[in-house]
């Protein structure tokens, strides 16, 4: 694993239930581009998803951009509305479950 992948891992465990972030605050914290870190968490094997709450990261407005991915994104939606988030078509309410660190 490399070092901006664990920056991201660390960050990502500290998101709490019920509490959503954007990929481009996780980006700023570490100085990368929210587009890297979507590609580090869409990168993610499946038996690594159980390590992190991953699922807790979202686009900016809401939306839930790994929905482009196919499985993956039906999977991220799937266990936010388990945790109970708010979803209104495929965007979580953010005014609702935004999270600063």
């Amino acid at each position: 694993m490399t070092n901006t992948q664990q920056q991201i891992f660390d960050l990502v465990a500290k998101i709490p239930k019920g509490k959503i972030v954007y990929y481009g605050q996780l980006a700023n914290r570490i100085g990368i581009s929210a587009q890297m870190v979507g590609w580090i968490l869409s990168g993610m094997k499946s038996d690594e998803l159980h390590l992190i709450p991953w699922q807790r990261v979202v686009a900016k407005n809401g939306f839930i951009s790994s929905l482009k991915l196919g499985q993956k994104g039906l999977l991220q939606k799937q266990l936010l509305q388990q945790e109970g988030y708010t979803i209104n078509g495929d965007n979580v309410d953010m005014h609702l479950h935004h999270f600063e660190f």
